[in-house]
Formats: structure tokens, sequence, C-alpha cells
């Protein structure tokens, strides 16, 4: 990673100083390179900024065997200088690279590496260790009763499924194709994830059991007032799916096809349930394509074919290139990997139990070609069409906005905003400012509204992002409904 100042205090380091400040006990560091020296090994980050400028007194630990890997970063020739530049940086922990233990006590009788620093990370550990009452009791978290009586208990499966239904976002809606309707209707729902009870977990959960999830199919098998039929239409994988192994995709097993289509020909509504497997997401798991997987895009247009009445359904976790599917499908969902209660988180979005509240936390690309695509970017000299010439700031084949924005997500309602207040038009440096904005539900039903806002510095002495998030409330209207939002 190579960034300037201006990016590193303003957009990546915020998150950091507002934990640290919130009282967090522990940091990690990356595996990356920071302009040209490894996280693990960079003083700058670890005791310049945040022991130093941001007082952290907690401990910071390595990633997994990071430190060791400074070697392969070509920072550090072997472990011994692997131990040093880590320790002397302000990397109190080494994570499985197991070089602290082999290497500082030489280091220091070697007078190569200052017993005081070793001290100050063993007093961080200590005091950490001893804030969590583990010097009363080391087993203190270690119940066999608290195990039982947490696990899986109602209150953490009622707050799973509130996190899982605030976290759908709908996309589209047109012909308000959602919610469904819960009586009269044959509902083909289609997808091999639809079915899945391990996917839905994703990828860093590995003290989870498979198959625990509640499955798709499961959510909407609780709405008995509609015939429900369920087509698998394709595999998404071949072989084995697990954490550490490199998924196998099927593309040339149509098989299941001719049957969900002629299921789909029949059907009011088509639910299909596409999108990635939850072992695609996370570390080590980067693609180059942000397509469906497999020959699911091909199940969605043979599908269509036969019946348009389709709400698509995503399971991913990262955005996802799918301009077929946002110019040819009515409705779009999107649910992410939702956990234990997925299946039961989307079955009440889809039926109007629950209106989607959600927003994008990401901007969705129109193409691969516009990645790294976000919305707080910097406004270029020439970002308008100003000449009627080629020479401004565009693709010459594609929109230059995503397909779908950070922010967006619709609700089954509607909502209006109006009376937009500050209370100060030339603040002095230092003063906050209030903002104030009514916000009506015009719908027909009650919703939720993540009210979101942006600023944009127009002229300052460093070029500011066209706009940047600073607030956001989630608040619930009834219809016909007026709070002011401050």
């Amino acid at each position: 990673v190579d960034i300037s100042n201006s990016t590193l205090y303003n957009s990546v380091l915020p998150p950091f100083k507002a934990a640290s400040e919130a009282g967090v006990r522990t940091m990690m560091n990356s595996f990356n390179i920071l302009n040209g020296v490894p996280a693990t090994g960079n003083s700058f980050l670890q005791r310049d900024i945040l022991k130093g400028k941001w007082n952290f007194n907690g401990f910071v630990i390595s990633d997994w065997a990071s430190v060791r890997e400074m070697i392969m970063h070509g920072f550090a020739k072997d472990g011994a200088e692997a131990a040093l530049k880590a320790v002397e940086a302000g990397s109190d922990m080494d994570m499985e690279s197991h070089i602290y233990i082999a290497e500082l006590v030489k280091l220091v009788n070697d007078k190569k590496v200052d017993v005081a620093l070793v001290d100050d990370a063993v007093r961080r550990i200590l005091r950490v260790k001893f804030e969590l009452g583990l010097f009363d009791n080391p087993y203190k978290y270690c119940d066999e009763k608290r195990e039982k009586a947490t696990i899986g208990n109602k209150a953490n499966n009622d707050g799973v499924l509130d996190m899982a239904k605030k976290s759908i976002v709908l996309l589209k809606n047109e012909g308000n194709l959602l919610p469904l309707k819960k009586s009269g209707q044959k509902i083909v729902l289609i997808g091999s994830l639809a079915n899945d009870k391990t996917s839905p977990l994703g990828s860093w959960r590995i003290a989870s059991d498979d198959n625990t999830a509640v499955s798709v199919l499961e959510g909407m098998q609780q709405y008995k007032g509609n015939q429900l039929q369920f087509e698998k239409g394709t595999e998404l994988t071949i072989g084995k799916t697990t954490f550490l192994d490199e998924l196998v995709f099927n593309t040339t097993d149509t098989s299941g096809f001719e049957s969900a289509k002629k299921a789909a020909s029949t059907a009011d509504v088509v639910v299909m349930v596409l999108g990635e497997h939850g072992f695609q997401s996370g570390e080590g798991r980067s693609r180059t394509n942000l397509d469906l997987p497999g020959n699911q895009q091909q199940l969605l247009e043979e599908i269509y074919k036969v019946n348009k009445n389709i709400v698509l359904v995503l399971n991913n976790g990262r955005p996802l290139a799918l301009p077929w599917a946002a110019e040819h499908i009515p409705t779009i969902v999107e649910a992410w990997h939702l956990g234990t209660q997925t299946g039961n988180a989307v079955a009440q979005v889809l039926y109007g139990d629950y209106n989607p509240s959600g927003k994008l936390p990401m901007s969705f690309p129109r193409n691969v070609g516009q990645c790294p695509i976000y919305y707080n970017h910097f406004s270029t000299g020439r970002p308008i069409d100003s000449d009627k010439n080629v020479f401004w700031s565009h693709y010459s084949d594609v929109e230059k906005t995503p397909l779908f924005a950070f922010g967006h997500g619709l609700s089954y309602t509607t909502f209006g905003y109006k009376n937009l207040k500050i209370d100060k038009v030339n603040p002095a440096k230092g003063e906050t400012v209030k903002v104030s904005v009514e916000v009506t539900n015009t719908g027909n039903l009650d919703g939720k509204e993540v009210v979101q806002l942006y600023i944009r510095d127009i002229a300052a002495s460093l070029s500011r992002p066209v706009k940047e998030l600073k607030g956001f409330e989630l608040v619930s209207l009834k219809k016909g409904e007026t709070k002011t939002i401050t």
C-alpha cells in the first residue's frame, strides 16, 4: 500500500483512532506494507501514532506470522532481524511466528534489543490480563455452564436476527413485486444457495459448526399461505467446500435447468438466490471477475425467458458487477452472508414482516474496469462535459457512476426530506455546526430510514472529496409521521 499522508490521516486512521478512544485494549498490525515498511515493523504507526499521539496503553499483537513474513517482504534478512525490527517498532505480541520466543532472549543478552522494550510489551499484555480478571481466575471465561447458557441462546439468536434484517438492502423493486403476498400465490424458489445451511455463515467463522444456519428455503417454509416449490437449478460448487481449500465452480452442468424452468413458467413469483459461496470472501479469496460465479448467470437468463417476475436475492461478501440483472430483473435484494438466522431474516423481508432499511456500505461497479470505485473520490479538473468534446473525465464505454451507489437502499414505503437547516452560516474554525432536517414517511407503510448527512468543502487548503459522510441515524417513522433529525 502506497498512500499519501492526506489519505492516511483523513481516510485510513480515523476509525482506528475512534476505536482507541472508545477503549479498545488490543490492536493487530496488518500483513501489508505501508509506504515501503511492513506494518509489523512500522514504528511510525505503532509507536509514533498509536502509542504516542493517541496514548494507547493496550497492546499490539502481530497478525498471523507477520513477524516472520517481514523476511519474505525483504525487510529483514532472518528471524533475529525480524524480531528486532518488530519489537523496536512496537509489536508487543508475536502471533504464530514463534520468533520472539526463539530470538528475543539472545537479542537482549547481546545488547541489540533494550530490555526496556521487552518490559514495556510485557507490562502492556499483563495490564490487559489484569483488567480481564485473569490473575484472580485464569479460567474465568472457560466455564461450561456459561458456555451452555450463552451459545445459541434466545437472546443471542434474536440479536443475530435483528442485525441480519437491518443489514439487508433493497436495491431495486420495480412494479412493487415485493413484499410478497402471504396467500394465494405459487412461489418458486431457485438456486443451490437457497437450500445451503453452511454458506450463509460466511468465511471467518471457524468456531461455528457447518450446516447450522437457517436456509432461505427453511425461512420461507414458515409462511404457509402460498404454494412453495424449490428447485436447485444448478450446483454452484464441485467437490469439497472448506475454509482452507480453493473452491471449484460448476460451469458445465446444466442438467437442472429444465426442471427449474418448467417450475418457474407456472409461478406467480420466482425467487432466485444466487451469488457467492461464503468461502469466496475473506482473506486469500480475491477475484478478478465480479460476476455471478459458475453458470448462475446463464441460469438467471434462462429463467427470465419463461418468467420475468423474478426477485433476485444476492448472497455475496463483496460488491458484484451485475449490469444484466440491474437492467432486466425487476427486484434485487442484497442479502450478503447474514449468519445463523439468514433464512428467517430474508423471508421476513420478502414477505414484508420487516420493512428493509439497509443502505449499501460500498459502491457496486457497472463492471470490474471501474474498480476501485468509491463515493468519496476527488473531483478532477474536468468533471463534466462543459466544452462538448471528448476531453473530460469519463469512460468511453460506460457511465462513470456506480451501478448501485454507496448509501443506496430502498424501502417498501417512501420518505420525503424538507426544511434543511444549518445553525451557523460561517462557522469559525473548531466550532460545532448543527444540521437538522424534517423527514416524513410519505408512503403507506410504517418503516425505517437511515438519514445520512454528507458534506463537501468547496474550497479548502487541500482538495476535498466530492462528498463525505459525516453522520447517519436510523429513524423509525409510522406512515404519515414526521420527525426532525439533528
